[in-house]
């Protein structure tokens, strides 16, 4: 998903640069669908975005750590259940 939305933003940059070069004429509606766009985008501030940002990376470091010690435990009954038998 991510790099199919890379690639349509590389097409709009490209698209917008050759506009602003004179190299192909601006279409009014495309300019419209992309200030809309452009309007859209909620405005963050940085410090709130880095916030968001490090409290979901945060998140993220817990569920991976979380779930290597429920790997080790299933390894270590693994392990204990050899044992007993």
């Amino acid at each position: 998903a991510c790099s199919n939305l890379q690639e349509k933003l590389t097409l709009v940059l490209e698209y917008v640069e050759e506009v602003l070069a004179n190299k192909i004429q601006p279409d009014t509606s495309i300019g419209r669908y992309l200030l809309d766009l452009v309007n859209n985008v909620p405005k963050i501030e940085p410090e709130e975005f880095e916030t968001m940002l490090n409290s979901n990376m945060k998140d993220l470091l817990m569920v991976v750590y979380l779930a290597n010690l429920t790997r080790t435990q299933l390894a270590l009954n693994e392990k204990l259940q050899t044992l007993t038998v």
